[in-house]
Parts: structure tokens; sequence; C-alpha cells
């Protein structure tokens, strides 16, 4: 099993637009989980510190395998919400991919 994890910066002035953002952000991903074959789980998690350099959120997902990974990054709708989610995220963003 291959855990996938990917940290967010969330475009906003403040703390409340930032947290509509993330929940924005967890509206349009978590439910690929039910539909990407391959995808065990998947959450949006958001930063709860309020410190300022911090990153704003984490996706954490498990795939069944490498391949499984590969062909979620890849699905057209993975990819097709990505395009919808992408002007409510900065272009920083940290990712590790690692085998349980």
């Amino acid at each position: 099993m291959i855990r996938h994890i990917v940290l967010f910066k969330i475009a906003g002035d403040d703390e409340a637009a930032r947290a509509d953002g993330v929940a924005e952000l967890a509206g349009a991903l978590e439910p690929l989980a039910e539909v990407i074959p391959g995808v065990r789980s998947l959450r949006i998690v958001a930063d709860g510190s309020g410190i300022d350099f911090h990153w704003h959120a984490a996706l954490v997902s498990e795939h069944d395998s490498w391949e499984a990974l590969a062909a979620y990054q890849a699905h057209p709708e993975h990819v097709r919400v990505l395009q919808n989610v992408i002007p409510r995220v900065s272009r920083d963003k940290a990712v590790v991919d690692y085998e349980l």
C-alpha cells in the first residue's frame, strides 16, 4: 500500500478565506476516493495551529500500489478537479509518497 501526502498553501488574505479554500478542496477531492479504482482512502485536513509559516492543509491518501497512485494522478476526474481547485491553492506544495 502507498501513502500519498500533499501539503498545500491556500490562497486567501485571512483565516476565514483559507478555511473556505480548505473546505472547497476537501469537497472537490475527497469524493474521488469513491470514483477512482485503487484509492483506499483520501482526506483533506486543515492545520489548526494558526502559525503563519505552517502549511494550511494536507491531503493524505492511500493507494493499493504505485500503479494505482499513478492511475489516480492521471485519472480524468482527478485532472478535472485539479483544474477547478488550482485557483484556490498557491503554487507552493510539498509531496511525499511512501510504501506502507
